[in-house]
């Protein structure tokens, strides 16, 4: 069985965009958005990343679990910062005391009911 042209044309095409491209509009806008998209958006979708708010320190603890057990490159220093410090700026906990945010979803605090 072969796939019509315009059908692989399609495919082809949406697999040469560019990262921000295939991903959602829900990262808020802001220094640091496209290196999270390219970083982040190969593995998983910007909806897991919109979903989950964290500390600095608890963003920097999941991108060293990302890098030692789930094949994320090492990410090179600035690009570390720049990617903690848009997370901190769009995701962070707004106030909240971090151990109020750890539901059954505990590593990474990934809270995909708003009343936890």
């Amino acid at each position: 069985m072969t796939l019509p042209a315009a059908l692989v044309f399609v495919i082809a095409a949406a697999l040469m965009r560019e990262p921000s491209q295939r991903s959602s509009s829900d990262l808020a806008p802001g220094e640091g958005r496209a290196l999270v998209l390219s970083t982040c958006t190969g593995c998983h979708t910007t909806e897991l990343i919109a979903a989950s708010h964290m500390s600095r320190k608890s963003w920097e603890t999941t991108l060293t679990w990302m890098e030692e057990t789930q094949g994320l490159e090492p990410l090179e220093p600035a690009v570390r910062k720049a990617i903690l410090a848009y997370l901190e700026k769009t995701q962070g906990l707004e106030g909240e005391d971090e151990k109020e945010t750890m539901g059954p979803w505990a590593y990474p605090r990934y809270r995909p009911n708003p009343i936890w």
